[in-house]
């Protein structure tokens, strides 16, 4: 469950970024005397929440945009470096069951 400290520090984050209510709301209720200490919470704020996020979970992999002349005029060809993405789909649990390793027939 890393970087959270359990199962359940990461349900509530998954929770929060996906289905929860508006920021505000999220961090009156990681405020009521007790909560973040009975979950066994590893943040105490969306904005803590957010840090852990964007400082330790893998990063998707950003565009790169290349100019390409072509007749005279200039295209902007976007693309991903293919390395980082087997890395991010590779290092990613949610992936795993969508991801085949051997050949696959379809017809």
């Amino acid at each position: 469950w890393a970087p959270f400290s359990s199962q359940l520090d990461w349900e509530v984050a998954r929770w929060a970024k996906l289905h929860g209510p508006g920021s505000e709301a999220f961090n009156e209720l990681l405020r009521i005397d007790g909560v973040c200490g009975h979950l066994g919470l590893s943040y105490q704020s969306t904005q803590q929440l957010n840090n852990i996020i964007d400082s330790s979970l893998p990063k998707v992999p950003k565009f790169e945009c290349e100019l390409v002349v072509m007749g005279g005029e200039v295209f902007e060809m976007y693309s991903h470096n293919i390395i980082n993405c087997i890395k991010y789909l590779f290092g990613d649990p949610e992936f795993a069951p969508h991801l085949h390793l051997v050949p696959k027939r379809h017809f």
